[in-house]
């Protein structure tokens, strides 16, 4: 450290005494202020030789008179000047500086505010994601709940022999009705499975409701239309039933597509 300071005042001390070229004012002033000290001086030498080695005696007037006090004055002039110059100069480094670092904190400011804002929609794309995420989970289950798949199955491949219960039937429509748009969910593929089985519930709860009925002998339950069989209508009994069935696959099929698009959306199994 003490060498550095030393370092700068030495350079400090340079510019004074010997200033900068582009400073012509200081070396006018101390050009003349020398002249002025040393030319009486200087011209009273070469006159004295031109006298004595040529004979012929040198004289100015002008530098006949001692101006060592004008040419003193020039210099201190020229020191003054200059030390103003460098003054100047390092007022103007200063601020030059100072604006500088008024720009780079600025610039710190402005990339630290970026920073927050980014963090900001960070936290917010984060937050709303989990809250989707949350959201369709809280659907999928309230969706099970209504329409438990896995104990529905079996109903619904043996529901063109012996028919469903109310129950069942009940169920088979809420999970129809599922449109209002509180049971939508946000992630797109999920959405377009889920809307795809809603519509096949929707139009297999239709088929089930078209060919069966309520039979007194079968409390609590839709069942086929037995007296087709007893009638001899054995052709239409079979084409309803093969409806039927075909209308319940259509509805497992739909639900195992559902299915795969929650696996692979990693929304199937997920406790909220």
């Amino acid at each position: 450290m003490p060498y550095s300071i030393r370092q700068i005042f030495l350079e400090k001390l340079r510019k004074i005494l010997l200033p900068d070229f582009t400073n012509k004012l200081t070396w006018l002033l101390g050009s003349a202020g020398v002249t002025l000290i040393a030319g009486p001086a200087l011209f009273r030498l070469v006159g004295k030789i031109s006298t004595e080695v040529y004979g012929f005696p040198l004289e100015l007037e002008f530098f006949s008179e001692d101006r060592s006090g004008y040419g003193t004055l020039l210099c201190f002039l020229a020191v003054t000047q200059n030390i103003g110059y460098q003054v100047k100069g390092s007022l103007s480094e200063a601020l030059a500086i100072k604006n500088l670092d008024r720009e780079h904190a600025m610039q710190m400011l402005k990339a630290q505010h970026s920073h927050e804002q980014q963090m900001k929609e960070a936290d917010s794309k984060i937050a709303t994601k989990k809250f989707r995420r949350t959201h369709d989970v809280n659907l999928i289950n309230e969706l099970v709940l209504i329409f438990p798949f896995e104990d529905s199955c079996d109903s619904l491949i043996r529901a063109a022999e012996i028919g469903i219960s109310d129950s069942f039937q009940e169920s088979l429509g809420q999970l129809g009705n599922l449109h209002h748009i509180s049971h939508k969910m946000y992630n797109q593929k999920a959405e377009e499975a889920r809307v795809a089985l809603i519509l096949q519930a929707k139009q297999t709860k239709g088929v089930l409701s078209n060919y069966l009925e309520i039979n007194p002998m079968h409390t609590d339950c839709y069942v086929p239309c037995f007296d087709q069989k007893k009638t001899g209508l054995h052709e239409i009994y079979y084409e309803n039933q093969e409806k039927m069935r075909a209308s319940c696959i259509n509805l497992i099929r739909a639900y195992e597509s559902f299915v795969t698009v929650l696996q692979h959306e990693t929304l199937w199994g997920v406790d909220v």
